[in-house]
């Protein structure tokens, strides 16, 4: 929150996620002509590693009352390779990597996400003089690209993008933030945040909903440091092309969290944090189907650990 003699906080945050791996069975191949056709079983595996700056800034209408937003850029860099499954010839080769060129590339994406647009409320001496709790209120706004129905493109042997940047709607957002004091400059904290897209985009596509819940202690020893510790699990449904399930979503996971925030005096408080994937599992678990004359199989992304920087700066 920003201080008692100032109305805004700017805040300028960095993350890295590592190696998020995904991938699925094919059995198919692309000939020089753009035809497909059946050739032995094989996968298509595909590594992504995610860099992501946002800029937050903060506005007290009220000491109760802020509005926030928060814009944020992000970088994907995808590496995409074949594994070979059964025997393939080098014609079939050849085939498999056009194949695989139109739906995974070695490429490097950028460009803005959606942005959050929140109105925020504090109470404070809830259940003790002093714990407190922040309720958000919002929408995100659709600035971040978005793709063409991918799965209509790849039947038809044309080049297409799952990773998108947005979701190309309005969602409404809802989040809470409790903090309580328990003994000798130690707190426990839980948050909740919710997204619920209502509606599919002008390309057919509706995002999926997403849950974030987070339990954790921090141990504040003077007035220049805290330390924290913490667990965050994260839920996301399936989102839908048309109506009809993307296989490549929907996911469940959870990490471990540790930081530190320092007090500068020069006005910067500086946060770092470290989170260490626990658990992670797709929704769509029947890896090894066949069906409608191709092997069914997610490719949402597992991700690796994730490092944050965020720097505040209050006015």
């Amino acid at each position: 929150m920003t201080s008692e003699n100032n109305k805004y906080q700017l805040s300028l945050s960095t993350m890295r996620w590592f190696d998020a791996k995904g991938g699925h069975l094919e059995t198919k191949g692309l000939n020089a002509d753009g035809e497909i056709f059946e050739v032995p079983l094989h996968r298509h595996k595909v590594n992504l590693n995610i860099y992501r700056l946002d800029i937050g800034l903060k506005y007290k209408i009220t000491p109760s009352f802020q509005i926030e937003t928060n814009i944020p850029y992000e970088s994907k860099i995808q590496e995409a390779s074949i594994e070979e499954i059964d025997p393939l010839t080098e014609e079939q080769k050849q085939a498999v990597i056009r194949n695989q060129d139109i739906h995974h590339r070695n490429e490097t994406y950028t460009g803005p996400t959606d942005i959050d647009l929140l109105v925020n409320y504090n109470i404070q001496g809830i259940l003790t003089e002093n714990d407190f709790l922040i309720g958000r209120i919002g929408t995100t706004i659709p600035v971040g690209k978005t793709e063409e129905n991918p799965w209509i493109l790849g039947e038809a042997g044309l080049e297409h993008l799952h990773i998108q940047f947005g979701t190309g709607t309005f969602n409404p957002i809802g989040a809470i933030y409790y903090n309580i004091p328990v003994y000798k400059g130690f707190a426990a904290t839980t948050s909740l945040r919710s997204k619920f897209p209502l509606y599919a985009n002008s390309k057919t596509y509706r995002g999926s909903r997403e849950l974030t819940y987070t339990g954790g202690l921090n141990f504040r020893p003077n007035k220049w440091i805290s330390v924290y510790t913490g667990y965050l699990g994260f839920y996301q449904s399936y989102a839908h092309w048309a109506g009809e399930i993307d296989i490549n979503t929907g996911l469940r996971f959870s990490m471990a969290s540790f930081g530190a925030a320092i007090s500068t005096p020069f006005n910067f408080p500086i946060s770092i944090s470290f989170m260490l994937p626990m658990h992670q599992e797709t929704l769509y678990d029947d890896t090894n189907s066949f069906l409608d004359g191709r092997y069914q199989e997610s490719d949402a992304f597992k991700f690796g650990p994730l490092i944050s920087i965020s720097v505040f700066y209050s006015f």
